[in-house]
């Protein structure tokens, strides 16, 4: 209370000034006289005049609107915002000054001289980093043209822009180069038709009679049946460690890029995440989903508690997979066992992102290689220098 009370004080101290500052110019003028005194009043007039109409101006009674293009952005992006101002009377202010309030990554004020003028708009390039973000006040700040008197109002317009990650386009060579990689190794045409049978063995009791392969059975003189290829579907998994990191933005580029590449090769691409709270996308093949995608690395939150190597040992949401690409930042020997018992039922391609390799994750590496892992390091560098792909793609 006695906070906005002092608040209200401080408004005032700029008219108690004025009004002592007139007062004194006039009072040297009567008892002094001439020439001298009198223009040094009737000079302060205009001016004192002005910044008493500036003082009393009711700035909150304006309209303030704000709106920003409805559109995707990116890390990095300029957001332009615009923000429109419907003034109570056409007072001549000697300059306006709008500012994003609360705002460290743009929206800084600005000065702008509008004479006489009601209806106003300007526009500035908002910085924010990836993530959902709620603009909320817009503030007005009035003075007169000597800045005697500040006037400032706080208008609520709420607004939410969500900023996506940034992405690169990636290779089609190098997509190709995962389904290549490792013991489960398979071109693109993933599905198999389950009512052809891969093979034949011999009768077991409890077979089904429509199992039996007449065909074999008449080759081999004993009761043979068909024997079906496992089921496997062409899902492929993105999971990324949330895990504490100097890094994790690199990363959340990188997990963007490798989704944004297998949907461009038609490939249903589903991502598990690791952050502060464990969450998991189905795999889809539909054209929402990269917007999904999108969304779902754009709220993602570092400090993953869980090591990753617990992580994928017990998700079971993606146990028929084709394939998965791990993203993360530090290879240690329980994620490198975890992904070498993976490895021969899936393709995994694992990338690290890490400025350098000790001796211990180069051995690591190697081991998962002899095991049919694509490895790759990635120095984060080249990851906050590249360009962002694809637009609004």
């Amino acid at each position: 209370m006695n906070a906005k009370r002092m608040k209200k004080g401080r408004r005032w101290l700029p008219l108690i000034g004025l009004l002592l500052l007139t007062a004194i110019l006039f009072s040297y003028a009567m008892f002094q006289g001439g020439f001298v005194s009198w223009f040094l009043f009737y000079s302060f007039l205009p001016f004192g005049l002005h910044a008493f109409a500036v003082a009393l101006y009711p700035l909150r009674r304006a309209a303030v609107i704000r709106t920003v293009p409805a559109r995707r952005y990116h890390a990095g992006e300029s957001i332009p915002v615009m923000v429109r101002i419907e003034l109570p009377w056409a007072v001549p202010l000697a300059a306006l000054a709008v500012a994003e309030e609360g705002r460290k990554h743009g929206g800084e004020m600005i000065a702008i001289a509008w004479p006489f003028r009601r209806h106003l708009s300007c526009t500035w390039p908002l910085s924010l980093p990836r993530g959902r973000h709620q603009l909320e006040a817009v503030r007005l700040e009035a003075r007169d043209v000597f800045g005697w008197v500040n006037k400032t109002a706080s208008f609520y317009v709420p607004c939410t822009v969500i900023v996506y990650p940034r992405y690169i386009q990636w290779p089609p060579e190098m997509v190709r180069e995962w389904f290549a990689q490792g013991k489960a190794a398979r071109t693109l045409a993933y599905r198999r038709d389950m009512a052809v049978a891969a093979g034949a063995r011999e009768y077991v009791p409890g077979d089904k009679m429509s199992w039996v392969h007449w065909k074999a059975s008449a080759r081999r003189q004993e009761l043979m049946t068909k024997e079906f290829d496992e089921q496997r579907n062409d899902d492929w998994i993105v999971v990324l460690d949330g895990a504490a990191s100097p890094w994790f933005e690199e990363l959340v580029t990188l997990a963007a890029s490798v989704s944004k590449a297998l949907i461009d090769e038609g490939v249903p691409v589903g991502m598990l995440v690791a952050g502060k709270e464990r969450s998991f996308l189905a795999p889809r093949r539909h054209d929402g989903q990269w917007q999904s995608i999108l969304l779902r690395l754009a709220e993602v939150d570092v400090g993953g508690q869980e090591p990753l190597a617990h992580v994928l040992a017990e998700e079971a949401n993606w146990r028929t997979a084709a394939g998965c690409i791990i993203v993360t930042s530090a290879l240690s020997a329980q994620l490198a066992g975890q992904l070498r018992a993976m490895a021969p039922k899936r393709h995994i391609v694992l990338y690290v992102v890490n400025r350098e390799w000790g001796e211990d994750e180069r051995n690591w590496a190697d081991r998962l290689r002899r095991s049919g892992v694509y490895v790759s390091r990635i120095d984060p560098q080249a990851l906050q220098t590249v360009r962002q792909g694809g637009g609004d793609g």
